[in-house]
């Protein structure tokens, strides 16, 4: 066709510049006088319906649609205008590159040599931007793959090509998009032909997905990985059958992520929570998120990102404890992210010492050994007096009063008694008067004495708060030492895993220098793997393998010579066991183009690699420590808050024997002596007073059983009386 005879829609003739690019429905053409707009020629006429929907795009752009697409800005006819549709114009879109570049990682290191994560996430961000756009002016990508969307190494801004085959609601019709890829088609989808076929706002969500978690996971699809079944799990058939291979259900589904790769919960809970909704089995009936609720959620990852303490070019979520890049680092040496000079960053050499974590160890010993709160010392106690209370002894002696007077009378009766026997009641009742009334008063007396003597009460007292006070102190005692036992069991337990991590820590430095050695040795082996991943398939013309198919490869992870032979190439579309033996071939030949270099010492990017290896585990063995030494300082304070109490609880028990021993503070021999009786109430005394009256009314009894009467006078002679 003749470029002389393209036409816009008012006349005028479009000349052709240079050609820029040709794919297998057209080419791409630079329009000279107007160097920020492009012509896109197909290379036979598109069908009317085709020619339709272009006039219509051209007629009705979205707002702001050039920040957000190539879309087409007016229509070229053949022959004049009114004729053919034959292409159209479009805003050319300079300084931006294809998206899998950037998340491929191989590729990324060359194209985008300075963007790290935080690069990625805001790529992220911006296509569900773009997305929620074009979906509030009620059109869909359609054939949302790697290829229609390109992104500037600058801002990570992105813009949407190939816009023609965009499914267009114009009004009330659809024109719909007949195209597709199988790896971002949704599982409802997959063998169907597009002809005829209407995307929902749920196909598109999974699509966007798709494309979403290839920039997240480093150009990872969320449906390859290692399956445990039987037979042959094409990504196809993964999707077909849902076994999404980060999920939480990828083990009953017999999927696992690959070897290396980024877990799923690097992402915050909400971004994980979007991609299980958006490939979970019931996802056709229930639907998925759409591109307003990925561009919040990445809003929120992109302010919550934060960088690594070890690692400048490491961002990572607010939420993880630890960088997941220096995890990989270490686990795998594998540097995701390169620094400006276009190296794996961290330094070239790495060192480690006890010196390092010597604060650290110093106070994991002193919080094992906690200043514990002991048990306050009783203070003396006051000597015991010799003497009761001066109250008390006055009711003792009170009570002595009484006895004695009771005693004293009794004595008097018990004279009066013999008198009266042995005399005449004249005589005894000078004495039984008195005595009686000296023994009834003084018994009353001490009856009195006696009801309100507090002595015993006291003794009793003490003796029940004693019996309460003890034993309660002993127990509090064994308690505290059975604390003390357990804490210094315990305390031993928690010094082991210190101790392992303290000697792990210090052989880091003798490995570190052994791997050296190591790399060393194994130059050759290094600079060859360095060589085959440097060369890239993008960069390399294959016969037989044109660009549709290099794209294919780059879709299944597979972007450079070292990827070619180590990973299974007839998974890929359009590579049969015919073809695929041929790359592995070209591969192979290129291999064969490596030469070792003897002179060389192991690359700068080795080096630093093993360095980095080495601080990731003298990062995560110091971070254990750091996590065992706050465990052992909430440990540490539980224990003296325990020993605390357990100290409070004896000292209680203290002050209730000191209060108990203070009660009745005599010698027990002054309660001795108060309580002896004295003489006069000894028994033998009331027995002897006892028996004086039975004797006497025995000896009564015998002399008036005799008849005894008292002498008549004699008279005197008579001469004396003359």
């Amino acid at each position: 066709m003749s470029r002389s005879l393209l036409f816009n829609s008012r006349g005028e003739r479009i000349s052709l510049g240079a050609e820029l690019g040709r794919g297998g429905e057209g080419a791409v053409y630079s329009l000279p006088g107007a160097p920020q707009r492009v012509a896109k020629v197909y290379l036979s006429a598109p069908p009317e319906e085709r020619g339709q929907k272009l006039r219509w795009m051209a007629a009705q752009p979205p707002p702001g649609v050039e920040k957000l697409a190539a879309w087409p800005l007016e229509v070229l006819h053949e022959g004049g205008a009114g004729g053919p549709v034959r292409g159209f114009v479009m805003a050319r879109v300079s300084g931006f590159k294809p998206i899998h570049l950037l998340y491929s990682t191989a590729s990324r290191r060359k194209e985008f040599p300075t963007a790290d994560w935080a690069f990625l996430v805001r790529t992220a961000l911006h296509c569900a931007s773009a997305f929620e756009e074009l979906h509030a002016a009620g059109h869909r990508v359609g054939d949302v793959n790697e290829s229609n969307l390109l992104v500037s190494p600058l801002d990570a801004t992105v813009r949407l090509i190939d816009c023609d085959s965009f499914q267009i609601r114009a009004g009330s019709r659809v024109y719909r998009c007949e195209v597709g890829v199988p790896l971002f088609t949704p599982p409802e989808l997959q063998g169907q032909a597009f002809a005829g076929l209407e995307r929902t706002d749920s196909h598109e969500g999974f699509s966007l997905a798709v494309l979403l978690f290839h920039l997240l996971f480093l150009g990872r699809h969320p449906f390859t990985g290692v399956f445990t079944g039987q037979g042959e799990m094409t990504p196809e058939r993964a999707i077909r059958e849902f076994r999404f291979a980060y999920g939480r259900d990828a083990r009953a589904l017999r999927m696992a992520p690959p070897a290396i790769h980024l877990p799923l919960a690097t992402l915050p809970p909400e971004l994980v929570g979007l991609f299980e909704q958006a490939f979970a089995p019931e996802a056709p009936r229930t639907g998925r998120p759409g591109a307003t609720a990925w561009r919040q959620a990445l809003q929120g990852l992109a302010h919550s990102l934060r960088p690594c303490p070890q690692v400048s070019t490491h961002k990572y979520s607010q939420h993880l404890g630890t960088c997941p890049w220096c995890e990989l680092m270490a686990t795998h040496r594998v540097a995701f992210f390169t620094a400006p000079g276009n190296q794996p960053p961290g330094p070239l050499v790495f060192t480690c010492g006890f010196p390092d974590i010597e604060p650290l160890w110093l106070e994991s010993q002193r919080l094992l050994s906690p200043n514990l709160v002991t048990p306050a010392p009783t203070g003396p106690l006051p000597a015991p007096s010799e003497q009761l209370p001066k109250d008390v002894q006055d009711e003792v002696d009170g009570v002595r009063r009484a006895s004695l007077a009771m005693r004293v009378g009794g004595l008097l009766a018990t004279v009066g008694w013999w008198v009266l026997l042995l005399a005449s009641w004249k005589v005894a009742r000078v004495v039984l008067v008195p005595a009686g009334a000296l023994l009834a008063s003084a018994s009353v007396l001490w009856w009195k004495a006696r009801r309100d003597l507090r002595l015993p009460a006291l003794m009793a007292e003490q003796r029940r708060l004693l019996q309460q006070a003890e034993p309660g102190l002993a127990a509090a005692r064994a308690e505290y030492a059975r604390f003390q036992e357990e804490l210094s069991r315990l305390s031993e337990r928690a010094l082991q895993p210190l101790l392992g991590l303290r000697e792990e820590y210090g052989r880091l430095q003798p490995e570190y220098e052994a791997e050296q050695q190591k790399q060393l040795q194994q130059r050759e082996t290094l600079q060859r793997e360095q060589f085959l991943r440097d060369t890239l398939i993008e960069d390399q013309e294959i016969k037989g393998v044109k660009q549709g198919l290099k794209a294919n490869l780059v879709r299944y992870g597979i972007e450079s010579v070292h990827d070619v032979l180590k990973e299974d190439v007839t998974q890929v579309p359009g590579f049969g066991a015919v073809r695929s033996a041929k790359l592995v071939a070209w591969a192979k030949e290129v291999e064969k183009g490596f030469r070792f270099d003897p002179g060389l010492a192991v690359s700068e990017a080795e080096r630093r690699a093993l360095s980095a290896h080495f601080q990731q585990r003298k990062v995560s063995l110091r971070s254990r420590m750091e996590a065992e030494v706050a465990r052992l300082r909430t440990w540490s304070q539980e224990q003296v808050k325990r020993s605390g109490q357990l100290a409070a609880k004896v000292e209680k028990a203290q002050q209730l024997k000191t209060k108990a021993t203070l009660w009745l503070p005599v010698t027990p021999s002054a309660v001795e002596a108060a309580l002896k009786p004295p003489v006069w109430e000894d028994r033998r005394y009331v027995l002897g007073l006892v028996a004086a009256v039975a004797l006497g009314g025995l000896v009564g009894l015998v002399t008036r059983g005799t008849g005894a009467t008292e002498p008549e006078p004699v008279a005197p002679p008579p001469v004396a009386r003359e």
